[in-house]
């Protein structure tokens, strides 16, 4: 009797270790008690199963129209910024449709990659080129800044790709809005690597003008990059000169 109460145990921490396939067969001599138990675990882990399938459908479906509804968010500020002639108000408006676009970005790769959010995980191999595709949509009337990135394939939380996406936003759109004032010609490099140990290192450069780092800057954009970091328990390096341009760095640990 003790061999099959092990095996009963056994067919219960399968099931919650998420394996619902029937273990009937495998208490086919067992005594009519215990077999009876096993095939109330088999009804527990088929509606279990089933209830997972509909909570991942609705999850995904969830994900689709979160990114269907932010993206027509960003068309009509899109809109509503070619209407604006303040040079300030539409650069602010810019910032917003590209946080948002961000957004958009990581609740579409979630419902392609069908994943239901639970346990959800980004590569980083994926994500920061297709947001620097949209880098460069967005800035295509800045044809005279060279924009590239790099970035190694790693897989990241959903928890911690939510503020790196935002702070590469803000970084990114700080260097086109100020390091290359009256049309002047640059580049601007994004890169992202983790070490073997889990060491993240992300960092957008220009060769732009530069400006005074080590003075008191409270503008919305650097309290946003701080506050990102902060979320990620990393910090924030902003080195920046005349000579050489920004480098705005995000270091972090990643859990490996």
């Amino acid at each position: 009797m003790e061999g099959w109460v092990l095996k009963l145990r056994e067919q219960a921490a399968g099931i919650a270790g998420g394996n619902y396939m029937s273990a009937g067969f495998a208490f086919s001599d067992a005594p009519p008690g215990i077999a009876g138990l096993s095939r109330d675990l088999d009804g527990l882990a088929l509606a279990i199963a089933e209830r997972e399938v509909v909570r991942k459908a609705l999850a995904l479906e969830v994900h689709h129209r979160v990114k269907n509804n932010l993206q027509i968010v960003t068309s009509l500020l899109n809109m509503q910024a070619n209407r604006i002639e303040n040079p300030a108000a539409r650069e602010a408006l810019g910032q917003t449709r590209a946080r948002i676009g961000g957004l958009a970005l990581i609740h579409r790769i979630l419902y392609e990659q069908a994943d239901d959010g639970s346990q959800a995980t980004l590569d980083i191999g994926r994500l920061i080129p297709e947001l620097c595709s949209q880098f460069r949509l967005w800035n295509m009337g800045r044809p005279e800044i060279a924009f590239s990135c790099q970035s190694s394939s790693f897989a990241v939380p959903l928890d911690s790709a939510l503020p790196l996406v935002l702070f590469a936003v803000e970084a990114v759109t700080n260097a086109y809005a100020y390091a290359f004032p009256a049309g002047r010609c640059g580049t601007v490099l994004l890169r992202f690597r983790v070490s073997g140990s889990g060491d993240a290192i992300f960092v957008v450069e220009d060769n732009g003008i530069g400006f005074d780092a080590t003075g008191n800057d409270d503008s919305m954009g650097r309290l946003l990059m701080l506050g990102f970091a902060r979320q990620l328990g990393g910090k924030l390096v902003i080195d920046s000169n005349a000579e050489t341009g920004t480098e705005v760095r995000l270091e972090y640990r990643i859990a490996v």
